[in-house]
């Protein structure tokens, strides 16, 4: 990536998590912002869709979706090309150019 390719807002491809506490297939709000961001992801309608990430990380990392770019790029490689228009010179500083968050949206049917 280049720094032209740097964008302050680009859509992402967020992991959803299938825990057995979350609302099932397309009644839950994950699975819908999931399929939103995602063309191919087919909503199982028995599944539960109970937490959606956005972050870097390693267990559900998000891919930025960029029409100017050839193919989807790990948002943590998003992150480390562009950490301080991403992160700001602090941050980037405290966090060693991480993003420092992992910011969930979730979708819940039952309490454990």
């Amino acid at each position: 990536m280049e720094s032209s390719d740097f964008r302050p807002v680009v859509r992402l491809r967020c992991a959803a998590q299938n825990y057995a506490w979350g609302k099932l297939g397309s009644n839950s709000q994950v699975a819908q912002l999931a399929a939103s961001g995602a063309s191919d992801l087919t909503v199982n309608e028995s599944q539960p869709y109970s937490e959606l990430w956005m972050g870097t990380h390693p267990k559900g990392p998000s891919q930025v979706i960029a029409e100017h770019l050839s193919s989807e790029v790990s948002l943590a490689a998003w992150v480390e090309t562009f950490q301080e228009r991403v992160l700001g010179a602090k941050i980037q500083e405290q966090f060693k150019g991480q993003l420092p968050f992992l910011f969930k949206v979730l979708s819940i049917r039952k309490a454990q």
